[in-house]
């Protein structure tokens, strides 16, 4: 990425993100959000296995967030890898998930939905180096892409414009081989600039497949924003590329090479470069939420990943 216009706009969004990222860690309701998480939904519940059962998930997505945001504070301002928050950020999205889903299928979902963008957590998964997790999180999700009645998988890709969470599709498709054209799905060239990565995911040249991550990451780039037409229009992920760091964690699974590829984004911050896999963390907390909500919910929540 050598033009000049492009590295302004680059360093832009890098000031902005240091100015988001702190910003939303520094702010009292945010700490409020996620002490009421804890206070008036999930301490209630384990005195009881009752009560405000349906909010289970959203607390825990709360939770996820303070973790994440705390993570990339950490990655943007300090220059240093989260592990620690950045894993717990992660064990909260995926449970987030899950629960949620497990309400979904209940007689009362509760006003639970899947969203379109839910599949690009698949590639966080991945990013962790959390493969049973990314595997899970793919089936869960899949079973309400054709179950939900008006759900985003009946519309067309083209309605939402969104590229990342096709782009975590077709990486899990072509990771596990599978062959399965959804409805709407979009073919890879109309996936533009991720394209060329996708197409030469598991080619056998770790030099090929390194040359298109290149111009992933240049289309990542130019992507970042929040208008309807940009690529990437989650902040969170402007200097976290899950898409990218997937993609390579595809090619370590399946045995393939992954070369050294020189771009700012991969230098730009510690989360731009594939790390090794994390360890799950244990947390207390849902070692206690997740069983007593199995139960609440009917046994509808699978606890073994």
């Amino acid at each position: 990425m050598t033009d000049p216009d492009m590295m302004k706009t680059f360093q832009k969004n890098l000031a902005d993100q240091q100015k988001f990222a702190r910003g939303w860690v520094t702010k009292n309701i945010n700490k409020e959000l996620y002490e009421g998480a804890h206070a008036d939904i999930l301490t209630p519940f384990l005195e009881d296995d009752q009560t405000q059962k349906k909010l289970i998930p959203s607390a825990l997505r709360d939770i996820a967030t303070w973790h994440m945001r705390h993570a990339m504070d950490t990655n943007v301002n300090e220059k240093l890898f989260p592990d620690e928050r950045l894993s717990l950020g992660g064990l909260y999205t995926f449970w987030y998930q899950e629960c949620a889903h497990a309400i979904m299928e209940s007689d009362d979902p509760a006003g639970y939905r899947l969203s379109y963008r839910d599949f690009i957590p698949v590639c966080t998964m991945l990013a962790l180096g959390w493969p049973n997790h990314a595997v899970r999180m793919a089936e869960t999700l899949f079973d309400r892409w054709d179950v939900q009645k008006g759900g985003n998988g009946a519309v067309p890709w083209e309605t939402f414009g969104e590229y990342m969470p096709w782009v975590a599709i077709k990486l899990y498709k072509a990771w596990r081989g599978s062959d399965e054209v959804y409805e709407y799905e979009p073919e890879i060239d109309q996936l533009e600039g991720f394209a060329p990565m996708l197409e030469k995911l598991l080619d056998p040249s770790a030099r090929m497949f390194g040359d298109a991550l290149a111009k992933a990451a240049d289309f990542h780039v130019k992507g970042c924003g929040f208008d309807d037409y940009d690529v990437v229009k989650t902040e969170d992920y402007w200097f976290f590329p899950v898409e990218l760091l997937a993609a390579c964690r595809i090619r370590q699974l399946r045995g393939l090479d992954v070369i050294d590829v020189s771009h700012p984004l991969f230098d730009a911050t510690p989360l731009g470069r594939l790390h090794d896999p994390l360890p799950v963390p244990r947390d207390e907390t849902l070692s206690k939420v997740l069983p007593l909500f199995a139960k609440a919910i009917g046994g509808n929540l699978d606890l073994r990943v």
